[in-house]
């Protein structure tokens, strides 16, 4: 067999969502936030592969160098950041507590609804802008923008993750000299997490909506937090998260600090590639993994496509056929996977929507 059907457990993380997940998997969610459904090898849980022999995907084909997850956010994740590789070996080989493995963590999140997150620094300018602005309406700012003047994005996100609650506090009542969509972010992100310094450095992160079959990428030292929404991640596999705030879960502002690239990022969507009708890539620009949106219908047919090592296909909508060269075949609805390798050619087809990752 090279084609196989997965199946895994959500995780019931308190900032997942009651209806994202069981909404797309047409399950019950129990009363319980449903946070993460993993699809892959990963040792901390790997997918159970639904078939006569059982067992799961690590035990069956060992380890792969990429994770699938559906991700659903009702409440805010903490704002991280993740190494790149040379940093997380030399961490880890030091015994870094902060740091799981040697390996980095680049991410692609894809939206199945529409999807809210912070990602990257804005604009030097806009950052400007709204630190004087506060700065004008309390003197408790001064220093925050003069350390932005005098030491730009490092020092600016420094004085943000080192904020004192008076401050914090300062912002959230000053919070309406900002524009409405970010009065809305600040009032939204103390009230899950009073006066945590992390909503300070909200202030310098791009507040990005993205609609469906919209993406971002999350490479090494992209400073992130996803807000809302129901997404399809894929990562490299790796467990190394640096962060910063806006968790109860255990922080390393030092260590975020030494991983963080402090540049603007000025267009944080990805800006995807039509390959053919009905297949479009996410350029990532990393060899781990590599991501598509899988459309068939009845006239868009994807045939013979090169498979190259394995890949991972989730369906979000319809019901879509995974077949390959050897004659074998799987249909998956929504929220179901299958991983396949060994063979040279395979096919999609049916009549919906799906993800692909390859690696």
């Amino acid at each position: 067999m090279s084609i196989y059907r997965l199946k895994n457990e959500p995780k019931l993380y308190a900032w997942g969502s009651l209806e994202l997940i069981p909404g797309l998997m047409r399950t019950d969610s129990s009363g319980q936030p449903q946070a993460e459904v993993w699809f892959g090898s990963h040792k901390l849980d790997p997918s159970e592969i639904d078939d006569p022999i059982g067992g799961n995907l690590l035990e069956r084909v060992g380890d792969l160098p990429y994770l699938v997850k559906l991700l659903a956010a009702a409440k805010p994740l903490s704002i991280q950041a993740h190494p790149t590789r040379e940093r997380a070996s030399e961490q880890f080989g030091l015994g870094n507590p902060s740091y799981q493995d040697d390996n980095h963590k680049p991410e692609l999140i894809v939206a199945v609804s529409d999807f809210s997150a912070l990602c990257g620094f804005r604009p030097l300018k806009d950052i400007e802008r709204d630190l004087g602005l506060l700065a004008s309406a309390s003197p408790i700012f001064h220093d925050w923008l003069q350390a932005f003047r005098q030491g730009g994005l490092k020092a600016a996100t420094r004085f943000a993750l080192e904020a004192s609650s008076a401050l914090v506090g300062q912002l959230v009542e000053q919070a309406a000299v900002l524009d409405p969509e970010r009065k809305q972010l600040t009032e939204q992100l103390n009230h899950e997490y009073p006066l945590d310094s992390g909503i300070a450095v909200s202030v310098l992160m791009n507040l990005v909506t993205l609609e469906p079959g919209q993406a971002l990428y999350l490479p090494a030292g992209n400073i992130h937090s996803y807000l809302a929404g129901l997404g399809v991640e894929v990562m490299a596999a790796s467990d190394n998260v640096l962060r910063g705030g806006l968790t109860s879960k255990p922080l390393d502002r030092e260590e975020l600090m030494q991983v963080l690239e402090f540049e603007p990022l000025e267009h944080p969507k990805v800006s995807a590639k039509n390959i053919a009708s009905g297949l479009v890539e996410y350029p990532v620009g990393v060899p781990d993994f590599k991501v598509y949106q899988v459309s068939p219908s009845s006239d868009r047919m994807l045939i013979d496509l090169k498979l190259v090592d394995s890949a991972i296909l989730v369906c979000i909508a319809g019901e879509i056929v995974l077949s390959n060269s050897l004659g074998e075949m799987e249909k998956l609805g929504p929220g179901e996977a299958a991983f396949i390798r060994s063979a040279n050619l395979f096919s999609i087809t049916g009549s919906g929507t799906g993800y692909l990752a390859m690696g």
